[in-house]
């Protein structure tokens, strides 16, 4: 669902649905959509370089956010502009690549956001 509709259309109405539970039981697991999303991209792609490795960081890095969830990371960083929760949130699910400098990190994301 995450992967065909991207974070926006991202619906914890259809999550219940389409798992068979109530919309409360998804939120005792995940207080958030945001929370959600995260796990979804850590299970799917999880950190697989050594964080020591500056430059496998790196590299790990620019393919998750070319990669199909990379929007997602996306939208989750334009969300935790306004959402203290979510910033935590996205604090944590970047921090194996944290042993980039922030001007390598940033150069990724514009590329994602002008789509080049």
């Amino acid at each position: 669902m995450l992967r065909a509709g991207g974070y926006r259309d991202l619906s914890l109405d259809e999550v219940a649905r389409r798992a068979g539970t109530a919309k409360s039981s998804i939120y005792r697991r995940w207080p958030s959509k945001a929370a959600l999303a995260a796990e979804i991209v850590r299970r799917e792609w999880p950190p697989q370089h050594d964080a020591s490795d500056r430059d496998a960081a790196l590299r790990a890095f620019e393919i998750l956010m070319n990669g199909a969830l990379g929007g997602v990371v996306a939208s989750l960083i334009g969300e935790a502009q306004e959402s203290g929760e979510t910033r935590a949130i996205v604090v944590d699910l970047l921090a194996p690549y944290r042993g980039v400098d922030d001007a390598a990190l940033g150069a990724i994301l514009f590329r994602r956001l002008l789509g080049t």
